[in-house]
C-alpha cells in the first residue's frame, strides 16, 4: 500500500506489542471466512474486512507463506525498493491491530478487475489493479492519520481451491 511502509514500521516500533496472530475475539469461523478466498475479488475484500475487524488471524491466512511486499520509494531506482516477507508484515500489521490506543482502523481499496499477470509474475498469477484509496488510523484522543493510497498491484494465486496474496506491490504515483 502507498505509504505502508511507514504505518507498518512505525506501528511496529511504537505499539511493539507481544507476538502475533492468534485472532482477534470477533468469533469468526471456517465457514464465514471461507468467502475472503473464493475468487481476486474476495481476497481484497477480505483485507479490507482484516482492517475493519482488526483480526490479524484472517489477516495471515489471506497472506501465502511465500508473501513479498515491495515499496518503490517515489524517484528510487531499482536498488532502493523496499521488499519484506510474510513474517515481517504480520508482526507490524498484528501489532496495529491490537493495540488498544488504536480505535479504528479503516482501509478502502479501490480495485480494477483482476487479470492475468503476464510476464510480471508466475503462471496462474492474477493481477488486481488498486488504483487509490486510504488508510485511516484513529487512536485515542489524537486526530486520525490518514494515508492516500496511489497505484498498487496486488498479485493472487490459487491454491487448493483457496486465492491468497502472493504478492503486493506499491508504487508511488498514479
Amino acid at each position: 500500500m502507498k505509504r505502508r511502509v511507514i504505518w507498518t514500521i512505525a506501528a511496529a516500533c511504537v505499539f511493539a506489542a507481544p507476538g502475533c496472530g492468534g485472532g482477534n475475539g470477533t468469533g469468526e469461523d471456517a465457514d464465514t471466512t471461507a468467502v475472503w478466498f473464493s475468487s481476486p475479488e474476495k481476497v481484497v475484500e477480505g483485507l479490507m474486512h482484516a482492517y475493519a475487524t482488526r483480526n490479524d488471524s484472517l489477516y495471515a491466512e489471506l497472506l501465502a507463506d511465500e508473501f513479498r511486499y515491495y515499496f518503490e520509494p517515489p524517484d528510487a531506482d531499482p536498488a532502493d525498493v523496499l521488499g519484506w516477507g510474510k513474517e515481517e508484515d504480520l508482526v507490524a500489521t498484528g501489532n496495529l491491530f491490537r493495540t488498544p490506543d488504536v480505535e479504528k482502523l479503516s482501509l478502502g481499496l479501490t480495485a480494477g478487475e483482476p487479470r492475468p499477470a503476464g510476464d510480471q509474475g508466475e503462471p496462474g498469477w492474477v493481477m488486481i489493479p488498486i488504483s487509490g484509496g486510504e488508510l485511516r488510523v484513529e487512536v485515542k484522543d489524537k486526530d486520525p492519520m490518514l494515508v492516500t493510497l496511489n497505484r498498487q498491484e496486488i498479485y493472487v494465486r490459487n491454491d487448493d481451491s483457496r486465492w491468497q496474496v502472493i504478492q503486493w506491490r506499491d508504487y508511488p504515483e498514479p
